[in-house]
C-alpha cells in the first residue's frame, strides 16, 4: 500500500472537513444532535471504507456522498419513529437576518428529505447537478427534478418570485 492508497487519516477527516460536513448535516437533519451523529458516523464509515476511495482529490465529495445517504436514512427513520407535529417549533433566536435564515430553515424543514439533500448539496455545498447524483445515488434527471420542485416549494412559501 503506497501513501496514495493509505485510507484518509482522522486527522484529514476532522480538520479538513468537519466544518463543511456539520454544516450540510445541519440543513439535511435539521437538528443538531442528528447532525452530529451524522457526521461521527460518516467518519466512522470513512475511515473503515478508506480504502475504497480511488482519488484522495475527491475526498471531500466522498464525505458528503456517505453523510447525505447517512442523513437521508438518518431521517426517514426519525419519521417513522417520532411523528412530526406542526405545533412544534424549535426556539427562535433573535438577530441579524434571523428572520430569513429561520423562514429559509422552515420552509427547508417541510421539504422531503432526499430533495432537501438535493438543494443542500448543490446550492449550499456548492456540488454539481452530476456529483449531487452521485452523492445520493440517483440519476440526474431525478436530481433536476427534485431541485425545481424542491426550489420551487420554497419559493411559494417564502413568497419569492
Amino acid at each position: 500500500m503506497t501513501v496514495a492508497d493509505a485510507p484518509p487519516t482522522i486527522d484529514e477527516l476532522l480538520f479538513d472537513h468537519g466544518s463543511v460536513l456539520l454544516a450540510a448535516a445541519r440543513l439535511i437533519c435539521m437538528n443538531e444532535h442528528e447532525a452530529q451523529d451524522v457526521v461521527q458516523t460518516t467518519f466512522e464509515i470513512a475511515l473503515r471504507r478508506g480504502h475504497t476511495l480511488r482519488d484522495r482529490s475527491a475526498l471531500r465529495a466522498w464525505l458528503l456522498a456517505i453523510e447525505a445517504r447517512e442523513a437521508t436514512r438518518r431521517v426517514r427513520r426519525m419519521r417513522q419513529l417520532v411523528p412530526f407535529h406542526p405545533q412544534i417549533h424549535d426556539v427562535p433566536v433573535s438577530g441579524p437576518g434571523h428572520d430569513e435564515r429561520f423562514a429559509l430553515r422552515e420552509s427547508l424543514r417541510g421539504l422531503p428529505p432526499r430533495a432537501r439533500a438535493a438543494i443542500v448539496l448543490h446550492y449550499l455545498a456548492g456540488y454539481s447537478v452530476r456529483e449531487t447524483a452521485e452523492a445520493l445515488g440517483v440519476r440526474e434527471n431525478t436530481i433536476k427534478t427534485q431541485l425545481r420542485r424542491g426550489l420551487a416549494r420554497l419559493r411559494e412559501e417564502l413568497g419569492d418570485e
